[in-house]
């Protein structure tokens, strides 16, 4: 049997909500042991997050696949201590507490180098671990809306658009992901840890800021569905609200576009006969291709015929194409992600997989566990007693229950 990528690393994983979680999951996936330090009585606010089936989270179940759930109130000193002995014999503590937390309890990372100088500590937030904004509450669609992100989507004459899905959270899993395996690689050859500081903000603002009005004198904002200096490049509507992606910017291209469209005449004609001018007249371009595409029944028609040219195109494909893509199901980009154990209406769920393939080693994808449900496992390993174990978690029980 092949030896699992991080097989023998341990994580200690206080994270909460989707990037954090996320980020652990996928160190499961390749074989760590992660443990998800979770709050008294409510656990990860995940477990909240619907859509809900027999009173738990699917998207829970996602992205905290493959853990050890253990509850500790950090506010505790007894959970403190927990913590640090938990972290004494880490490879990796990852947390998502808002900048300042870790360090009021005593667990930031200065204090737990002192205790095992080769951890590798991550820190996931919204705007960083430093600077004027470091302690600013964020979840996704703050870092969509202050990275530039939004500014950038959506009508060129309407409003700033938000991203169809949480991409932050997705984007700042996958960064910390690729993060710890860099320092990882460090330490084998250095032995020292570090501190990594994700952002969400700032990972966003990677992908979407333009900042060329220095140069240009214009400030870059959203061009709708269409390119501002390409065409045709984007998005065009057919029947049934259907619609497509056509890219054709050499003039060979172009050529094939037109003979598809039934309309040769107009690679010649002046007002296409090269990208600039396309730009100049691109609303009656798009017109006469939004056209050629509602005199067909279907939009995979004109993708098909477009295909067959060699014209670079594809359908805007809804959940339903995704999920019955026979590309996508083939390569293995789909999977079926057990549900937990007491989820009995649902036993799996159709999920993306990880977004990367290696040769030699495959992601497993384990389930999610129960609150709590690996307390005595792994508190007993640090030498504590079922009875200390039991009595701790009745008080924190019983604290939380008073406040409510």
């Amino acid at each position: 049997m092949e030896k699992k990528l991080y097989e023998g690393l341990k994580v200690i994983d206080a994270t909460n909500n989707y990037a954090g979680p996320m980020a652990g999951a996928m160190l499961a996936d390749y074989g760590a042991e992660v443990i998800h330090i979770e709050k008294p009585v409510l656990g990860d606010d995940n477990r909240f997050f619907p859509p809900m089936v027999d009173g738990i989270s699917i998207n829970y179940c996602v992205s905290n696949r493959g853990k050890k759930s253990v509850v500790l109130d950090l506010k505790d000193p007894r959970g403190a201590q927990a913590f640090k002995k938990l972290a004494q014999d880490a490879d990796i503590v990852l947390e998502s507490y808002r900048p300042g937390v870790m360090e009021r309890l005593g667990l930031d990372y200065e204090n737990i180098r002192k205790i095992n100088p080769k951890i590798i500590y991550c820190s996931i937030s919204a705007y960083g671990q430093t600077g004027p904004y470091a302690k600013r509450p964020g979840y996704d669609v703050i870092a969509q809306a202050v990275s530039g992100m939004m500014e950038m989507t959506g009508e060129a004459d309407g409003a700033p658009t938000k991203i169809g899905t949480a991409i932050g959270d997705w984007m700042g899993a996958l960064n910390a992901f690729g993060c710890i395996g860099t320092a990882l690689y460090y330490r084998e050859r250095t032995g020292k840890g570090q501190h990594i500081d994700v952002a969400l903000v700032r990972t966003l603002l990677w992908m979407a800021a333009k900042l060329d009005h220095g140069i240009t004198g214009t400030v870059a904002t959203r061009t709708g569905n269409h390119h501002s200096n390409l065409a045709p490049y984007g998005i065009f509507r057919g029947n049934h609200g259907e619609s497509a992606v056509i890219g054709a910017l050499s003039s060979g291209l172009w050529t094939k576009l037109c003979n598809v469209m039934n309309k040769p005449e107009l690679a010649q004609d002046p007002r296409f006969i090269s990208n600039d001018k396309r730009v100049e007249n691109k609303q009656i371009l798009i017109e006469i291709i939004e056209t050629w595409l509602r005199s067909l029944d279907s939009i995979n028609t004109a993708v098909g015929q477009l295909m067959a040219a060699g014209v670079p195109c594809a359908k805007i494909y809804n959940m339903l194409d995704i999920d019955e893509d026979i590309h996508y199901n083939s390569c293995g980009w789909i999977v079926n992600m057990p549900m937990a154990d007491d989820m009995k209406s649902v036993r799996t769920r159709r999920f993306p997989s990880n977004p990367f393939e290696f040769s030699d080693i495959r992601a497993e994808y384990g389930v999610a566990p129960n609150l709590g449900q690996d307390n005595h496992e792994v508190l007993e390993s640090l030498g504590l007693s079922a009875e200390e174990i039991d009595g701790m978690e009745k008080e924190w029980e019983d604290k939380v229950k008073s406040k409510k």
